[in-house]
């Protein structure tokens, strides 16, 4: 090497300084990478180094003692700078504190600090003899203490970041293999040619000529393949341990690592909060002080054990650890938190239980449906009701009682044996069904010793006839889609009742006429009378859809109709041509004192109003509770009375009779026509007009009429 002339020597140097150069120029730009700023002040260190030996060479006397001390900067610095490297860049940067910093930091700042003071103290050299040969000074060195601790010192440091990057070999399942040898070659090659050259061991035409900067150039190749070949700060091998390591401390569900003789050797801190124990003080302890050892079986590697504490549940995995020759070492044990997975199947099981439940219901009440169609007396319904509810098993006990049965509450309970009869005593007097209120329109959910009751309403329209009181011996007891269903059936129920109430005062031998005069200027007839001064009669009534009723109201004089259509109740208000005073047709659904006479079951024969008061007769069946129907009308309408109660015989009238074989809505649509000018020439309605009042379609009024009509002319021409 001698051979090489002076100017051979820097540019060999000045290439090696260009090349680390460069690379800790790009290394810089990355510096947020893992490693990368290390990386960086290493290849800086490099540079000075190899920078300030090639000057040194080519300078003699004192500046070339000079930069001979000059390039301990880059000396001292650049096994730290290599450490550091390797410890960031292998996710082993936990064990480099701050203070771990500070520490290796002394011994470059002693030795910079040394070499800058050594004729002083002649640590670093005992003495130097500089000799000039072939146009480059050469340095004989002989070297003081402190050297040798330095040398010590740097070549630990560079030892330790190596073997850290070998098991980053191994550890990563040769993942990084390309890029940790492309290291390793980078870190040797100026090794081996820093201790060939402290040793003297090198050829005798080389003495006296330190080949390690030379040596960087196959560094800076090396690193270079690495950075730009492998990219080297980007497929990082401490992101992946870093992520595993925050993996396990962020894992949610608890993880245990034990060793062969069940004792804890890391716990994540999800597991520390799951057994209420401190990490630290639970290492080395046995897994059986924190965990029943029954819910872990460690020859399973399946979920099937759990693991319950406090208001929590775990399923319990575990997997055995084995080293290279397949010898278990210990046992990692998992902990899922699977609360809130076994909460929601507890809420799918419980809803698919009200589900069939739900449905077995509605079965029940299909066949309640098909009771109440084939009963004909009240007697009959309620029997009816109350036995199919409990045959079904549905419900333990069905009691049923209204205002329109003359006898007891029907009662029904379940026996081993079937379905029998049970006493009304047994029902609780909480839930006694007679017991009642006009307003009580939902159902209601007590809980009296002996299970779960619940209280219908029966109703039809605003008329409550009286209640259901059904029991269960469910644990879940009632719920609110069952309760809207029964509330539904309560409603069916009193629809029934009020249909066998009418059938039965359309066939009495005899009917009891009922004589009410009101005050009560709420009703309208009497507000009608009262703002127009003119006496108002009620023409006649049909029924609509959804318990209204069209009311044809007339007085003998033409007025000017107040606005009425404002009034509760009413939905729609139609004046009528008529030659001989004026005529309206009202639509509503309260308001007026036959609303609660017709929803009793009662048909309304005449009603009058002068201004003063109304008077109004209703026919009702001769075993009809006159009472509880006086008692409907007086609570709607307060200023009330029944004047007179007498027994008739019924009006036999061909047109309204049942001789006619005529349908309950073709009367209807025959009597609304009527009532509304149909039949007049010219028409005082059309067709369409009286089809809306009844709340159908034209098409459907027409086929109505012409069916009722066919019967009229049939029993006419036919008698």
């Amino acid at each position: 090497m001698f051979g090489f002339s002076a100017s051979t020597h820097v540019a060999l140097l000045a290439i090696s300084a260009l090349v680390t150069a460069v690379l800790g120029s790009h290394a810089w730009r990355r510096r947020e990478e893992p490693g990368a700023r290390p990386f960086a002040l290493m290849m800086v260190a490099a540079t000075v180094w190899s920078g300030c030996y090639a000057v040194a060479l080519t300078r003699t006397g004192d500046p070339r003692l000079f930069w001979e001390q000059a390039q301990w900067f880059g000396i001292a610095t650049l096994p730290v700078f290599f450490f550091l490297f390797a410890m960031e860049y292998t996710g082993r940067d936990q064990f480099v504190t701050r203070r771990a910093r500070l520490a290796l930091a002394v011994v470059p700042a002693v030795t910079i600090l040394l070499v800058w003071t050594n004729s002083a103290h002649h640590l670093i050299w005992r003495a130097q003899e500089l000799e000039q040969v072939g146009g480059i000074t050469l340095a004989e060195q002989w070297f003081g203490a402190w050297y040798w601790v330095n040398l010590a010192f740097s070549y630990g440091l560079v030892g330790a970041g190596s073997v850290a990057l070998l098991r980053l070999v191994v550890a990563s399942e040769y993942l990084y293999t390309d890029q940790a040898a492309l290291l390793a070659v980078g870190v040797v090659s100026p090794l081996l040619a820093n201790g060939a050259s402290v040793l003297g061991l090198v050829p005798l035409e080389v003495a006296g000529i330190d080949l390690t900067p030379y040596a960087f150039t196959v560094t800076g190749i090396s690193f270079g393949n690495a950075l730009f070949r492998y990219r080297l700060f980007e497929l990082l091998p401490a992101t992946r341990e870093l992520g595993r390591q925050a993996a396990l401390a962020g894992l949610e569900d608890g993880l245990l690592i034990l060793d062969t003789d069940r004792q804890i050797i890391y716990m994540n801190p999800a597991a520390g909060e799951l057994l209420d124990m401190d990490r630290g003080d639970a290492l080395g302890e046995p897994i059986d002080r924190f965990v029943d050892m029954d819910a872990i079986d460690f020859d399973a590697t399946d979920r099937l054990a759990e693991l319950r504490r406090e208001a929590r549940t775990y399923e319990v995995e575990t997997a055995p650890v084995t080293d290279r020759r397949d010898r278990v070492v210990g046992h990692t044990v998992l902990l899922y938190d699977v609360t809130e997975r076994k909460r929601r199947e507890r809420e799918l099981r419980a809803q698919r239980d009200r589900l069939k439940r739900l449905e077995r219901i509605n079965t029940v009440i299909r066949d309640v449906n098909k009771a109440l169609i084939d009963a004909t007396t009240v007697e009959e319904a309620e029997r009816a009701v109350a036995e199919t509810l409990v045959d079904s098993g549905a419900y333990e006990a069905a009691w049923l009682n209204t205002s329109v049965s003359d006898g007891e509450a029907v009662g029904m309970t379940a026996a081993a044996e079937g379905v029998r009869s049970a006493p009304v005593t047994e029902l609780p007097e909480a839930l006694d069904p007679s017991r009642r209120q006009e307003d009580a329109r939902t159902s209601g959910v007590v809980r009296p010793d002996g299970g779960d009751w619940a209280t219908v309403a029966v109703v039809h329209g605003r008329t409550v006839y009286g209640a259901l009181a059904l029991r269960t011996g469910r644990e879940q007891g009632f719920t609110e889609r069952e309760l809207a269903v029964l509330d539904e059936l309560g409603e069916t129920v009193g629809h029934a009742l009020n249909t066998i109430e009418r059938a039965r005062l359309s066939v009495a031998d005899t009917h009891v006429e009922l004589d009410f005069e009101s005050t009560d200027d709420d009703g309208l007839l009497l507000s009608l009378a009262e703002e127009t001064g003119t006496e108002w009669t009620l023409e006649g009534l049909v029924p609509a859809a959804e318990g209204a009723l069209v009311l044809y109201l007339t007085t003998g004089a033409a007025v000017t109709v107040p606005s009425i259509e404002y009034r509760p109740g009413v939905t729609e208000v139609r004046r009528l041509d008529s030659d001989d005073g004026t005529t309206v047709e009202v639509t509503a659904t309260e308001g007026s004192l036959a609303h609660p006479l017709i929803e009793a079951g009662a048909n309304v024969r005449t009603a009058t109003a002068d201004g003063k008061r109304c008077r109004f007769v209703a026919e009702v069946a001769p075993d009809t509770d006159v009472r509880t129907i006086v008692e409907r009308v007086g609570v709607a309408f307060s200023g009330t009375e029944l004047l007179a109660k007498r027994e008739v015989d019924p009006t036999t009238n061909a047109a309204l009779s049942g001789d006619l074989d005529m349908t309950d809505r073709q009367q209807e649509a025959l009597e609304a026509a009527y009532r509304a000018g149909y039949f007049e020439w010219p028409r005082e309605s059309s067709a369409e007009e009286v089809a809306e009042s009844l709340d159908i379609s034209s098409a459907t009024l027409h086929g109505h009429l012409r069916k009722a009509e066919g019967r009229l002319v049939e029993t006419f021409f036919g008698g």
